[in-house]
């Protein structure tokens, strides 16, 4: 079983990569939510949708621009495309996707959205306020040197963008030395998680739900890759059908295509887009993503195998591979899994460098030359053969 906090704590972590956000600015603004909500005395049935809404609040921003934040055309559709995406999750109910929806809308009305005063939900304003806040404290070396400068723009902004009630919840709220303290230290991860309201717990099934909303954001990021994570994953799951691997391998090897390219929400579009030969400092760039996705899966609890087999996709059997540069004894068979489904898929697909897709027949001779030269495992290669014909 994973628990809802770990696991959204996890995928905070790739929207915050996504937008160029410093890491944890989804947690941080979830607990000046949390502490905001308490101040305000919201019922403990509407917590869990808030803390939910708090993390994902930006998820609709990897469809959008990066400059989302600023540009009023791209603000609205993130926050819609967020609110369509958050409905999607097995565990959250509506309302989460509601707050999300309005959570940049200025409570005066002067804002792109049609919605003003109370006719806002008070989620989305707890949520406003709190991003907002995050965000004027993103570049900032010390939070003592800072504060007066936040109480001032909260100040500024009381009846224009924010409610002067959740103004006033706030002020409480940041009056207590502690609300600081954890805010700026370390300790803010440890905070989300042991909230109360992490009370949602799933297994493999539920989480293959999530995988496969996670995957079509990270394929939607480029045009070129539409479809790329699910193909990766539904060739997984046949080829661990092959192997005769049971139930919950299958789900995992599922789960782990759907994921090995989390970490490219990482990777500007400017260059997973480009036409022409990469840089080496953009090939670089680009071969980041696989730390990124390792990274983001370790931080759920029970996904050490998930976050290995999708995060080690681009290791190679002779040792050549990236980012751990583990050689063939230390590369499980689903890990071999995941880089053939990966490699065969990349090649069967249009790229902004190839026009078109390239044949069957080409694509297992470029395959079998990297069997022959020590790159991936012939066993699943032949495998892999066996199950297409």
């Amino acid at each position: 079983m994973f628990d809802v906090s770990h696991v959204l704590s996890a995928f905070s972590l790739a929207l915050d990569i996504a937008e160029n956000q410093p890491l944890q600015h989804a947690q941080r603004t979830a607990y000046i939510v949390l502490q905001v909500s308490k101040e305000l005395v919201i019922p403990s049935e509407d917590m869990q949708d808030l803390y939910i809404a708090a993390l994902l609040h930006d998820i609709g921003i990897t469809q959008a621009k990066a400059d989302a934040h600023i540009d009023p055309n791209q603000l609205v559709s993130h926050c819609v495309n967020g609110q369509q995406i958050v409905r999607s999750l097995p565990f959250v109910s509506s309302k989460a996707g509601d707050y999300i929806a309005n959570h940049h809308a200025n409570w005066d009305g002067n804002s792109p959205f049609q919605v003003s005063g109370n006719d806002i939900s008070l989620g989305a304003q707890i949520i406003y306020l709190s991003d907002q806040i995050d965000l004027k404290l993103r570049n900032v070396s010390s939070i003592y040197t800072e504060r007066d400068h936040i109480l001032n723009f909260v100040q500024a902004s009381t009846g224009s963008l924010f409610n002067p009630v959740v103004c006033e919840a706030f002020y409480a709220v940041q009056s207590r030395e502690k609300f600081w303290l954890d805010y700026s230290t370390n300790g803010i991860e440890d905070a989300i998680l042991s909230n109360p309201y992490n009370i949602v717990n799933f297994d493999l099934k539920d989480f293959e739900t999530i995988a496969t909303t996670f995957a079509k954001i990270i394929d939607n990021k480029s045009p070129f890759t539409h479809y790329h994570s699910q193909g990766v994953a539904e060739l997984a799951t046949k080829l661990a059908k092959h192997y005769g691997f049971d139930d919950d391998t299958v789900r995992m090897l599922n789960i782990s295509g759907l994921l090995h390219d989390l970490g490219k929400l990482a990777i500007p579009n400017d260059i997973l887009n480009k036409p022409d030969k990469l840089t080496p400092v953009e090939y670089q760039i680009v071969k980041s993503h696989a730390y990124y996705t390792k990274r983001i899966l370790a931080k759920i609890k029970g996904f050490d195998k998930i976050k290995d087999w999708a995060g080690n996709h681009h290791e190679a059997i002779d040792g050549s591979g990236y980012p751990e540069g583990f050689s063939g004894s230390k590369l499980s068979i689903p890990e071999r899994i995941i880089t053939v489904c990966d490699i065969y898929h990349a090649l069967v697909e249009e790229r902004p460098y190839r026009v078109k897709p390239m044949s069957q027949l080409k694509v297992y001779e470029i395959m079998d030359d990297l069997s022959k030269g020590g790159k991936i495992c012939p066993d699943v290669l032949q495998s892999l053969k066996e199950i297409l014909r």
